[in-house]
């Protein structure tokens, strides 16, 4: 894999582009073409399979890309423009990672590897015997994290054969994975399908969206000998901090942060700002902003010893007048045995402006009639605004990278 990517580098170098743009399914083909990308001049933004044409064809006419590269024949080919080289200096050029999308449309953040690099923690004694599931797109920023963090501990990466949830469990099982990272929106998915044949995780880390405590609960329960972890972490911004402890939110304690830490955290307005000494240099074709505070997006309340996640700004419900967030009726919702997958949101009413109305993939088998008498009882004790007026059961819910769609 070192000499493939050092002769890509070279390849790279040689075709003379400042930016090059690859559309691989996850594979070592895309591994190698990535670590190539770090040791050479180009700079690479890397778009995944997944991103509809129309997505393609914006980001093309705003990124000017010079090449794409979309075949694993091209990606020998640029070994064979190379050749096997001697261990390069990393390079000059910059990864341009994509958001997810779940939200709006994506936007590209660029990074500098030494600021990517930087992020990743001091490998532990005897870590190389860790073997971790990629469950996440090579596309997005944590996937990308996940690849780096892996190579410089030594450890084993598994690549599932495409995005399905049952190559995914293949893999698991297969490669024998000890540790498995994606979303929450994965695990319920995953708790679903694996059943009582569970694997035995080492650990298990949860990130990329708010993780309610139900599902630490349960995951603690389904798995009592894995050390299971949750991470706050934004595309823009990088990893900010990781959590063990096994309660939902974050300790406020990371409030206290003094100037000098590379993550510091405050809440302005209801809203979670961070600054962050390794983040993106900027979004593309806007001015640097690296170092500088940064909204998140995500609204969050102070409560004793913790911060409590509200839900995204974008996704406030106004009932009547009055604020209204998804996560509450989601998080009492997702308790209950019978939900696979659910998402609240506001839909349109004459006299309150909007209520709340909430989609919801039931596990295979259980009664609608009886489900939806559940979810009411439920979300009883939220404040009238907040409760579900409108309950639909369908068969599926959109993802994107594993993330629940919420445009």
């Amino acid at each position: 894999m070192a000499d493939a990517a050092a002769a890509i580098a070279a390849g790279l170098d040689a075709d003379g582009g400042d930016l090059v743009a690859c559309a691989l399914p996850d594979s070592p083909e895309l591994v190698a073409l990535m670590l190539g990308a770090a040791l050479s001049n180009s700079s690479l933004v890397n778009l995944g399979t997944e991103l509809p044409r129309g997505e393609r064809e914006r980001l093309q006419a705003e990124l000017s890309w010079e090449r794409c590269i979309d075949s694993s024949s091209e990606v020998a080919a640029l070994i064979e423009t190379g050749g096997v080289q001697s261990a390069r200096d990393t390079g000059r050029g910059e990864l341009l990672v994509l958001t997810s999308g779940t939200t709006g449309q994506p936007k590209c953040a660029r990074y500098s590897w030494d600021d990517l690099l930087a992020q990743i923690p001091a490998p532990q004694e005897q870590a190389g015997s860790e073997r971790w599931l990629l469950a996440y797109r090579l596309s997005h920023f944590a996937g990308v994290q996940m690849l780096l963090h892996v190579l410089l501990a030594g450890q084993s990466l598994a690549i599932p054969l495409s995005a399905r949830m049952g190559d995914a469990l293949e893999a698991l099982g297969k490669f024998r994975v000890s540790h498995l990272s994606s979303t929450p929106t994965f695990w319920r998915f995953a708790l679903a399908a694996m059943g009582d044949a569970l694997p035995p995780l080492r650990q298990i880390t949860l990130g990329s969206e708010a993780v309610p405590q139900s599902l630490l609960t349960g995951l603690a329960q389904k798995f009592p000998a894995a050390r299971i972890v949750h991470i706050y972490a934004t595309t823009e911004l990088g990893s900010c901090v990781s959590v063990s402890d096994g309660r939902a939110g974050l300790p406020a304690t990371i409030l206290q942060r003094g100037a000098g830490a590379a993550i510091q955290f405050r809440i302005e307005e209801d809203e979670l700002w961070v600054r962050s000494r390794h983040g993106m240099q900027a979004y593309v074709n806007e001015a640097a902003v690296a170092g500088e505070w940064r909204a998140t997006g995500d609204l969050v309340r102070l409560e004793g010893d913790r911060i409590h996640f509200l839900g995204r700004r974008s996704e406030t419900i106004n009932v009547g007048g009055v604020k209204v967030f998804p996560r509450e009726a989601e998080e009492c919702i997702a308790a209950l045995p019978e939900v696979k997958l659910v998402r609240a949101y506001g839909r349109e009413n004459p006299v309150t402006g909007q209520i709340v109305a909430v989609d919801i993939v039931l596990q295979d088998g259980c009664d609608p009639d009886i489900v939806e008498e559940r979810v009411f009882e439920v979300c009883r004790d939220l404040s009238r605004h907040s409760q579900p007026r409108s309950v639909n059961f369908v068969d599926e819910l959109a993802t994107r990278n594993m993330k629940l769609e919420r445009r």
